[in-house]
């Protein structure tokens, strides 16, 4: 059951991350600055992103495909690199997702990235990478809803669920509380 719970809440913090709702509220660069990507790797940018559809990414593959010809024309679109991983990630290529997340973070140290990379280390079970990045971007953006509760699931894999209650009830008060109504139902947390 405990198992069946945490793929559950990991599942809904990795299709968090590609509901694209962040790329709409900010230009499609990596840095945030309009009009600094041609209008071709924008173009491209915008496809990949119809490719998740609410709380899933619909066609990874693809996704990864249209963001790979995004960064042969743009070497230097974060947003582009981050995005990838995050496909590569539902693909289940650690490796690839973890690159490309740490690309990204080196053109543009976002909080998001971090957590997202904090994600890919907590799938491949190596939570002190996990804590790390997610303590980092914590540390960049306090409110991060996605990496409070990527830190609970993280706890959660670690056996200590009172913690785990606390980080999601975080990430609940800063704008996400389905991992913690998840963990409610499933008798994780009060």
């Amino acid at each position: 059951m405990r198992r069946n719970v945490l793929s559950v809440l990991i599942a809904v913090f990795l299709l968090a991350a590609c509901t694209g709702k962040e790329p709409a509220s900010s230009p499609p660069d990596g840095r945030g600055l309009p009009g600094q990507r041609s209008q071709e790797v924008e173009l491209l940018f915008a496809k990949a992103h119809v490719l998740w559809k609410g709380d899933s990414c619909a066609e990874p593959q693809e996704a990864v495909r249209i963001l790979s010809e995004a960064i042969a024309q743009d070497q230097d679109f974060a947003a582009a690199w981050a995005y990838r991983g995050l496909a590569y990630s539902e693909l289940g290529k650690r490796e690839e997702a973890f690159d490309d997340l740490t690309k990204g973070i080196r053109l543009d140290p976002k909080a998001e990235y971090y957590a997202g990379r904090g994600l890919v280390s907590l799938r491949a079970g190596v939570f002190s990478a996990a804590r790390r990045d997610l303590d980092y971007s914590l540390k960049k953006d306090p409110k991060q809803h996605r990496a409070w509760n990527i830190l609970g699931a993280t706890a959660l894999r670690e056996g200590n669920a009172e913690q785990a209650c606390g980080y999601l009830a975080k990430g609940c008060s800063n704008g996400d509380c389905e991992p913690l109504q998840r963990a409610r139902k499933d008798g994780q947390c009060k």
